[in-house]
């Protein structure tokens, strides 16, 4: 029988694996060939936009607040609906959060004095869609249990990253542009959820407005250029006289302007004397391609987002409320509300016992079937009168006939066939 050493066996209980710290991780190959490049304070890559500049852009460009803001109020009221649960060892039932659990549904539901649940949710999702990772500091109280009793987002552009190499790869994180450079230290302070980067010296996720940086340019600057042409005004254009003709005389011009530009003169027929030739200047948005540039730019936005564009140009195939609501729950809402929570479970230790926070979807109304949804499927499966009468709230009928299905003229159903060319 092996003895284990007093350090081992604390290093088995804490079920540490390479990325806070630890001794073992001298051992660990892979992180101990990117130490050199991870090591120290780092701060988020630039990759053609800044973090700063995504934090502008979600403050200025009208389509990417309004994407974020969309998705991360719908995650906000997911967050309501957050609670703990784990399966039962039948593996069919779940038990619910007992009495010594209940202070992580009171800690979503109250993170702190500022934020109820639906603020925080969407604080959170706001970070982790702009940024593609999202930073929560939760500090862990001094004691027994250690059970964080408050919550804040970090915002993500004020991050950086502080690293110790291959020992400690995370070793915590900084806070950019304030004069306290102290370290918060992630394991007991805090954690991180993100996307995946394909960068693995980076602890940062991979933001999907960097993505759309050039169409969000281009739109940029289509609209500022023609803001521009709005407020600096200007001639709409040039007379000039036609090329077989003689210039305009100085007091033929002075007359041909003053008559074209009064304002008793708009979207009137005038006769002039002399013949001239008109030349516009400037180019319409059309010419400029600018509303094309525009829809181009949310199209991309819309797809990044996994969110229908229909659903952002409000057209009639999302015109109902309740089918556009429960798209949004269930493509974008619910998962990143139970990532949240499979982060939280996780920084908690809480998933090593099998605890999850699931969103309790029986609770939302627009992901229940309707009376309409239910006649609709009973009546497609050809179901009973009792079926019906039942799903719309009637008594049944006790009558065998009531109990058969209800069959269209000509279907049948059965082992016979028949010939109808036997005579």
């Amino acid at each position: 029988m092996k003895i284990l050493t007093n350090k081992r066996f604390a290093a088995m209980q804490a079920e540490i694996k390479g990325y806070y710290e630890g001794t073992e991780n001298s051992a660990n190959e892979y992180l101990r060939r990117i130490s050199a490049a991870m090591k120290g304070v780092k701060l988020p890559p630039f990759l053609g936009i800044s973090r700063p500049e995504i934090k502008h852009a979600y403050e200025t460009i009208a389509p990417v607040k309004g994407v974020i803001d969309y998705i991360a109020d719908n995650v906000g009221e997911m967050f309501r609906y957050l609670y703990l649960r784990r399966l039962r060892p039948d593996g069919e039932t779940y038990e619910y959060a007992p009495p010594k659990l209940q202070w992580v549904n009171d800690l979503i539901r109250h993170p702190n004095d500022r934020y109820n649940a639906r603020r925080f949710g969407k604080a959170w999702a706001t970070n982790r869609l702009l940024f593609d990772d999202a930073w929560v500091y939760a500090p862990k109280s001094i004691g027994k249990n250690r059970n964080p009793s408050e919550m804040y987002v970090i915002p993500s552009q004020e991050v950086a990253t502080d690293s110790e190499g291959a020992i400690k790869p995370l070793a915590g994180i900084k806070l950019v542009g304030h004069a306290n450079t102290t370290t918060i230290e992630l394991k007991d302070n805090g954690f991180e959820s993100f996307g995946y980067n394909l960068d693995d010296t980076s602890f940062f996720g991979s933001s999907n407005i960097v993505a759309a940086a050039v169409y969000l340019e281009v739109m940029d600057k289509g609209m500022r250029r023609q803001d521009t042409a709005l407020d600096n005004g200007g001639p709409a254009g040039i007379i000039t006289p036609k090329g077989d003709k003689m210039g305009v005389l100085p007091q033929d011009a002075d007359t041909l302007e003053e008559r074209l530009n009064n304002k008793e003169h708009i979207n009137r027929l005038e006769t002039l004397r002399i013949p001239i030739e008109y030349t516009a200047l400037g180019s319409n948005p059309v010419d400029l391609n600018i509303l094309a540039a525009h829809k181009e730019a949310v199209t991309v936005l819309c797809f990044l987002y996994h969110l229908p564009v229909d659903l952002y140009y409000g057209q009639a195939k999302y015109e109902n409320m309740k089918e556009a609501k429960k798209a949004i729950y269930e493509q974008q809402a619910i998962p990143l509300a139970e990532e949240f929570g499979a982060d939280l479970c996780s920084y908690l230790g809480l998933d090593k016992d099998g605890w999850e926070l699931v969103v309790d979807k029986d609770r939302i109304v627009v992901l229940q079937d309707g009376p309409s949804d239910a006649l609709d499927r009973i009546t497609k499966m050809h179901g009973s009168l009792n079926e019906l009468r039942t799903a719309n709230g009637f008594d049944r009928i006790e009558e065998a006939y009531a109990d058969l299905p209800m069959l269209p003229m000509g279907v049948m159903f059965g082992p016979e066939v028949y010939d109808i060319n036997e005579e």
